[in-house]
C-alpha cells in the first residue's frame, strides 16, 4: 500500500539519497550565511567604517541583479549534481582565499563578488533535484523540510557569525567554513547522476544568440505581467522594501554595537541580529496560526507602522543617553536590554507584512509566471537595494548611526500612515 501524501519528515530523512542532498544544503547554506556576516564584522574591525560594511552587502547583492534572473535557465542545461559540486568546491577555494588576504579590503570584495556569482547557480540546481530523489507522494514533505532548514540555516549563520569569530579567530573561521563547503561537496558527490530532461538537451544545440533572445523575451514577459497587476506591484514593493531595510540594518549593525551599545562587535550578530531573527520566526508562526483571521491589508499596515515606531524608538535610545537627567537610567545593560526588545519587535513587525505580501504574490502570480515574478524580486533587491545600502553606510559615518536609523524609521512610519489613509479612501 502506498504511503499517504505528506509522509512524516523522519521517513524522508531515512531516504539515503535525499539525506545526502539535505545535509549538503544545511552545510552549504549555513556556511554561506555565516561567511557574509563574518566578512561584515571583519571589515568593520579592519576599517572602522560603516561604508566599508555596506560595500560587502552591495558586492554580494549585485550578482543577483546581473544574473539572478537567468541563472536558472542556464542551470537547466547542465546536470544538477555537477553544478552543485562545482559550486561547493569553488566556494571552499574562495574561503581559503580570505585566509591568504585577511586584511586586504579590495581582495575581500572581489572574493565576495565571485562567491555570490557562484551562489546564484546553487539554489536553481538544488531545488529541482528533490523530485528526482524522492517518490512523488513525498515531494511536498521534502520541500517543506528543505524550506525550514534553508531559513533556519540563514538565521543561525547570521546569529553565530560573531561568536564563531570570537572563538576561532579569523583564520579558524575561514578554515571551518572551507571544511563545511568541502563536506557539502562530499555529500553531493555521492548522489546519483541527476539527468537533464530532453527539452534541455535540445536547447543545448541552439546558438548562444538564440538562448539570449529567449531569456530576454521571458524576462520582458514577466515584467509586463507584473506591471499589468497593481496588487502584484504593491506586494513586490513591500517585499523589496523589507529586504532592503534589513540589509541597511545589517550594514549598520557593527557600528551600532560599537558606537551606541559599546559592546564588542563580535557580539553584534548575537545581541542585535538574534532578537530580530527570533521576532521574525515567532511572528511568522503567529501569522500562520492566528493571523489568518485578520485581513492581509490590516496585518501589512500594522507591520509597517510598528516597524517605523520600533526604529524611531531605537534611535530615541541613542538620544536619551545624552540627556544628563536620564543618563543613569538608560545606560549600560538597560540600553542593551531596551535595544534587544525593540529589535525583536522590529522582526515581529517584519513578519506581519512579509508573510501576507508573500501570500499575495503567490496568489496573484499564477502558473509559470510565479518563477519569473520571484526572479524580478531578486533582481530588484540586488538592484534597487544598492543605493539605500550605500547611503546608509556613508551617512552613518557622516552623521551617526542613530540619526540614520531615526530617518529610516520616520520614512517607514510616514509611508505606513499615508498607506492607511490611501486604503481608507479607496475603501479597502
Amino acid at each position: 500500500m502506498d504511503r499517504p501524501s505528506g509522509a512524516p519528515a523522519i521517513h524522508i530523512i531515512r531516504n539515503t539519497q535525499f539525506r545526502r542532498l539535505w545535509t549538503a544544503q544545511v552545510l552549504s547554506q549555513s556556511a554561506t550565511s555565516t561567511l557574509l556576516f563574518v566578512l561584515a564584522l571583519r571589515l568593520y574591525q579592519i576599517t572602522g567604517s560603516n561604508t566599508a560594511v555596506s560595500g560587502i552587502f552591495i558586492v554580494y547583492g549585485i550578482p543577483a541583479l546581473m544574473i539572478g534572473m537567468v541563472a536558472g535557465t542556464i542551470v537547466d542545461k547542465v546536470e544538477n549534481r555537477t553544478v552543485l559540486m562545482f559550486c561547493d568546491l569553488s566556494r571552499a577555494i574562495i574561503s581559503l582565499g580570505f585566509i591568504l588576504f585577511p586584511t586586504h579590503v579590495a581582495a575581500i570584495y572581489l572574493f565576495t563578488f565571485v562567491n555570490s556569482v557562484i551562489t546564484q547557480f546553487y539554489v536553481p540546481a538544488e531545488g529541482p533535484a528533490i523530485p528526482l530523489l524522492v517518490p512523488k507522494r513525498e515531494v511536498v514533505t521534502a520541500n517543506s523540510l528543505f524550506s525550514f532548514t534553508y531559513y533556519t540555516s540563514i538565521a543561525l549563520g547570521s546569529i553565530f557569525a560573531g561568536p564563531m569569530l570570537r572563538v576561532f579567530g579569523p583564520i579558524g573561521v575561514f578554515l571551518l567554513l572551507t571544511f563545511m563547503f568541502l563536506a557539502a561537496a562530499a555529500n553531493v558527490s555521492r548522489l546519483p547522476r541527476l539527468h537533464r530532461d530532453r527539452s534541455a538537451r535540445a536547447l543545448l544545440g541552439r546558438s548562444l544568440w538564440y538562448l539570449t533572445v529567449r531569456i530576454a523575451a521571458n524576462i520582458r514577459e514577466g515584467i509586463g505581467y507584473i506591471r499589468s497587476n497593481r496588487t502584484l506591484v504593491d506586494a513586490l514593493l513591500l517585499l523589496v522594501s523589507t529586504q532592503v531595510t534589513l540589509a541597511i540594518l545589517g550594514t549598520l549593525g557593527p557600528g551600532f554595537a560599537d558606537r551606541v551599545l559599546a559592546i564588542d562587535i563580535r557580539d553584534a550578530s548575537l545581541l542585535i541580529t538574534g532578537p530580530a531573527v527570533l521576532g521574525i520566526i515567532l511572528g511568522a508562526l503567529w501569522v500562520g496560526s492566528f493571523g489568518y483571521r485578520f485581513a492581509k491589508e490590516k496585518l501589512i499596515q500594522t507591520g509597517i507602522i510598528t516597524a517605523g515606531v520600533a526604529l524611531i524608538a531605537v534611535a530615541g535610545i541613542v538620544r536619551l543617553t545624552n540627556v544628563p537627567v536620564l543618563e543613569m537610567i538608560v545606560t549600560g545593560p538597560r540600553v542593551l536590554f531596551l535595544a534587544t526588545i525593540l529589535f525583536f519587535v522590529l522582526g515581529w513587525a517584519n513578519s506581519l507584512l512579509d508573510v501576507p505580501a508573500n501570500s499575495i504574490l503567490q496568489e496573484k502570480a499564477v502558473g509559470n509566471m510565479r518563477g519569473r515574478v520571484y526572479g524580478v524580486l531578486a533582481a530588484a533587491v540586488g538592484g534597487l537595494g544598492v543605493l539605500p545600502v550605500i547611503l546608509g553606510g556613508v551617512l552613518a559615518d557622516a552623521v551617526g548611526v542613530g540619526k540614520v536609523i531615526f530617518f529610516l524609521g520616520i520614512c517607514i512610519f510616514l509611508y505606513g500612515a499615508v498607506r492607511v489613509q490611501y486604503k481608507r479612501q479607496a475603501g479597502k
